[in-house]
């Protein structure tokens, strides 16, 4: 996958996906605002497409939104990407993991006055 590419782009979705597929679980007629991604940029919406997280049926919507809580009711951890982590400052200023309790590390944002 090469960095700044529709695909890469694509895949950092999947995140807000699985968030959506979760929020099926309550509203079941949502509409996908993943759909909504890519308006104006083909190869976008394309990527988005064959990633299989846009331009998808209701049906294909509630079947993945039933496979997903199934998959977490035997156990499976909800999906989670090593390109997204959160978690608060502790009193040394490290990044402590929300989920693990780890430090994290990162390279806190500066400005640049």
């Amino acid at each position: 996958m090469t960095l700044g590419s529709a695909g890469e782009i694509a895949h950092h979705y999947r995140r807000h996906f699985h968030q959506f597929l979760d929020y099926l679980t309550i509203d079941p007629s949502a509409p996908n605002p993943l759909d909504q991604v890519g308006d104006g940029e083909p190869a976008l919406r394309d990527a988005m497409r064959r990633a299989g997280i846009a331009g998808l049926t209701r049906d294909e919507l509630l079947e993945k939104r039933d496979n997903y809580v199934a998959r977490l009711d035997a156990g499976e951890k909800p999906y989670s990407s090593k390109l997204y982590k959160s978690g608060w400052l502790n009193d040394d200023g490290d990044m402590i993991d929300s989920q693990t309790g780890e430090v994290i590390p990162f390279v806190p944002a500066r400005s640049a006055n």
